[in-house]
């Protein structure tokens, strides 16, 4: 009796086993075929779910990654709470519902400081900037994680593609020297790509991807969920915990060494590396009747480490000179008030707890500098 019914156990179990195995090859084969429609019947109903972050930002066969057109999702999550996230016809971050044409004023290209990390667009300072400059046509370029190499792709991309700009306000962000050097690699044809695909499998995983888009959509939200467990709340000691990528990325302004550890070049031949690209983006412009003004602040770490003439400062005032029809420095904004008063008072008054971009006050602060200049 014993051994029939550890018999019939396991048969279920093999069964069972079995039954789960063609489901999952069928879900596959449906998702290769239909994944993407699904994808799309599905989008009004997902971009009401907190995990639509994933579809929105997509991949770039020419700069590497974009934002989804017409875009409407009312629950991106942020370090406080929720807010809004649009973009237009274009992809281009904005209001919610624009439609606009390829002509614009004002151009701002940078990373997630020009996105506006956690905050509505209205709330960052390029949508500030808009709103205060009537009829002027601005379009907000950056996303997060962009770097020198991926500005110049997008703006010849853009410029191929008869999008006109009259002038364009480029924020260089402390981790540009870290991205470039060791992340991204643009090539002779414009094309942004990433250095050691081959070790990161990055073919295989954009194989995937792209051709099973419903599968890696629940993987991430799976592993989404997870972390969204995971998050403690937001408990205001006197020292903010930065994560370990972003303390790496800052380090190099006020590094004593040449030679950092966790890059991949010296800081000097990284640097140099970025003022090619740059020069580059600067005869792109010039080709094309384009003004350039270039913007440099600081990252919190600077504001407490580093000196307000920073390296940072030095070499993009450098690049500057014959070439920006304005050079915009905010350093000595931060580090003014941080002599008036202490780093953790400028800190709190700026930027997020435990993280390295502009709150809404931050936001504000570089918008006033820019409506004086402009």
């Amino acid at each position: 009796g014993l051994m029939n019914y550890i018999r019939s156990g396991i048969s279920f179990f093999k069964k069972t086993i079995i039954i789960i195995l063609i489901t999952f090859i069928l879900s596959l084969i449906i998702d290769f075929f239909f994944g993407k429609l699904i994808l799309r019947g599905l989008d009004s109903y997902l971009v009401k779910t907190e995990f639509y972050g994933r579809l929105m930002r997509i991949d770039h066969p020419v700069f590497h990654h974009s934002f989804l057109p017409n875009v409407k999702y009312l629950n991106s999550r942020g370090f406080e709470g929720k807010y809004i996230f649009c973009t237009d016809n274009h992809g281009f971050r904005s209001e919610c519902q624009k439609k606009r044409g390829k002509e614009f004023d004002y151009g701002f290209m940078g990373d997630s400081f020009v996105e506006g990390t956690s905050v509505n667009y209205e709330d960052t300072f390029v949508g500030m900037f808009a709103k205060e400059k009537i009829n002027t046509k601005v379009a907000s370029l950056g996303i997060t994680s962009y770097a020198p190499s991926i500005y110049y792709s997008k703006i010849k991309y853009l410029i191929e593609n008869n999008y006109k700009f009259k002038h364009i306000i480029f924020f260089i962000d402390i981790s540009d020297l870290y991205d470039d050097s060791v992340f991204y690699k643009l090539g002779d044809n414009g094309i942004v790509s990433e250095r050691h695909e081959k070790d990161k499998g990055l073919k295989r995983r954009k194989f995937l991807r792209s051709n099973f888009p419903f599968t890696n959509y629940y993987m991430f939200v799976i592993k989404k969920s997870r972390q969204i467990k995971n998050i403690s709340p937001i408990v205001t000691k006197d020292i903010p915990r930065f994560n370990e990528k972003a303390a790496t990325k800052a380090e190099w302004t006020y590094y004593k060494k040449n030679k950092h550890p966790s890059y991949n070049l010296g800081i000097k031949e990284s640097q140099k590396l970025l003022i090619e690209t740059m020069t580059k983006t600067h005869e792109l412009l010039r080709d094309n009747n384009i003004k350039m003004s270039l913007a440099v602040y600081p990252w919190p770490q600077q504001i407490k480490n580093d000196v307000a003439n920073s390296k940072h400062v030095v070499m993009w005032k450098e690049f500057c000179e014959n070439r920006c029809s304005n050079f915009i420095n905010f350093f000595p904004l931060f580090f003014e008030e941080k002599k008036r008063t202490s780093f953790l008072e400028v800190y709190k008054k700026y930027y997020f707890w435990n993280d390295v971009h502009f709150n809404k006050k931050g936001n504000k602060l570089i918008a006033n500098k820019l409506l004086k200049i402009f």
